[in-house]
């Protein structure tokens, strides 16, 4: 006998629930405003065959904070970056970061952005950690 695939009443609510928690997210913990928006742009332009890319807005971090008080940013302040490609093969780190820093140095003095963290490796650093 065919049987429906219908989730309970309740599974649904849970997903509703969870998709309108997540679009109210403080603009301090949003990854969709301008200077956000525009960094993604530019890393996937850079790096199109990364493996791994992920943007993260640590702002609510620092919320209260004196520089973040005095800041005229106080929802994209703070910015932390995973990368993995193999651009960065032979490369050391530091010369890594100055990379994302140039690639990003727009968008760093337009909106104010007061620190960024970088996550920078290859795919072959990755696949050590792994195993």
């Amino acid at each position: 006998m065919f049987k429906p695939i219908i989730k309970p009443i309740s599974q649904v609510k849970n997903l509703l629930y969870l998709v309108r928690r997540m679009s109210l997210l403080p603009a301090n913990q949003s990854i969709e405003g301008p200077a956000i928006t525009s960094i993604k742009a530019k890393v996937h332009r850079e790096f199109p065959t990364a493996t791994h890319f992920a943007i993260f807005n640590d702002s609510y971090k620092h919320k209260g904070h004196e520089g973040v008080a005095s800041s005229p940013n106080k929802t994209e302040s703070h910015i932390r970056i995973e990368l993995v490609s193999d651009k960065f093969e032979g490369v050391k780190l530091p010369m890594r970061h100055r990379m994302i820093y140039k690639l990003i140095g727009d968008e760093m003095e337009q909106y104010h952005i007061h620190a960024v963290q970088l996550k920078t490796k290859t795919p072959e650093e990755i696949a050590k950690t792994i195993t």
